[in-house]
């Protein structure tokens, strides 16, 4: 039976919200495959062994990831495309054409939807511009900031999604500029095609990391009103503290009440940038079950994990989600 459309889906059911699964990137590096390059959770995809070779190492584990995440509850999948964007491709692999940058999109989403099964949503993950320049936690995009062409670097992937009938929803995702933003809202029924949402990238304190406030968030979705793509879903926030999450979602809502939300923040470990290691949680780390009941009481439609998330966590999201969520 074919997947009811995810907008017609929450459309059909106002109480119905979505699992995300985890944190792909961390769990693939946990597993054995090395991510530590431009590319990120794309790298095990770029071997012609991955695709030649059914029982390749990597194959089992990407199979592996996304059985584990799909088995603890996740309805909603991520395609490890986040730094995936054409010209990170072109210049960190040997594809030099878009023919050859569309082949391997296509690669990726198809046996990204063949791990996942035909019952449940894939998202076409896009990361942001800075991601390509290594701004999305600081969202310092430079003096060109305003006036750079933001759908002429992300034309080619969002293409690939449009065009793919694997993918349900698209994903802009770790937005820290507030330039960028304004850039997404603006691109039109042509540029994007299907259902998508955009999260931010975000201060603990709950401001985009370029300083912009929520209130001023507010102010560009109230300026743009009805310009805004209709395809449009969601608002919210991803790679974020665990237990500054629920502080920053509430901002969000409290400025932009008709706007339906989605979080997935990190596991509560910490990455220490000088030891370059993940630091351990802290004792009194929110836990799911409070961070859960929380966002869906603020009008989280979709909620999940993002780094260091496991499957489970995972498990305890799907826990609470039913749990909360009104009429389960």
């Amino acid at each position: 039976m074919a997947r009811i459309p995810i907008r017609e889906l929450l459309e059909n059911d106002k109480n119905k919200v979505l699992v995300l699964d985890g944190g792909q990137g961390t769990e693939l590096e946990n597993r054995g495959i090395d991510v530590s390059n431009r590319l990120w959770n794309t790298a095990p995809f770029l071997s012609e062994q991955f695709w030649s070779d059914g029982a390749s190492r990597d194959r089992d584990i990407v199979k592996s990831v996304f059985r584990d995440f799909v088995d603890a509850g996740a309805e909603v999948l991520r395609t490890s495309t986040y730094q995936s964007s054409f010209r990170s491709i072109t210049e960190n692999t040997d594809i030099e054409t878009l023919d050859e940058y569309n082949a391997l999109m296509d690669r990726i989403i198809d046996f990204s939807r063949e791990c996942i099964g035909e019952d449940r949503y894939l998202m076409g993950s896009v990361g942001p511009w800075g991601a390509y320049i290594a701004k999305e936690y600081d969202g310092d995009y430079g003096p060109d900031a305003a006036t750079f062409d933001y759908y002429d670097f992300f034309k080619p992937m969002l293409e690939s999604f449009n065009n793919n009938d694997n993918v349900d929803i698209i994903g802009m995702v770790t937005i820290p500029n507030v330039h960028e933003l304004r850039a997404v809202l603006s691109f039109d029924e042509t540029q994007l095609r299907k259902p998508f949402y955009i999260s931010l990238s975000v201060h603990d304190n709950g401001t985009l990391r370029d300083g912009t406030t929520m209130e001023e968030v507010a102010d560009i979705f109230r300026e743009l009103g009805p310009k805004i793509n209709p395809h449009f879903m969601f608002l919210g926030v991803n790679c974020v503290d665990m237990n500054n999450s629920t502080k920053i979602l509430g901002s969000i809502h409290e400025v932009l009440p008709d706007i339906p939300l989605i979080m997935y923040p990190n596991s509560g470990e910490r990455f220490d940038t000088e030891a370059k290691k993940w630091m351990p949680k802290d004792p009194d780390t929110l836990s799911w079950d409070d961070a859960i009941r929380q966002y869906i009481e603020l009008g989280a439609r979709v909620v999940g994990g993002c780094c260091r998330t496991k499957p489970e966590d995972i498990s305890a999201i799907s826990a609470a989600v039913a749990r909360y969520t009104p009429g389960e």
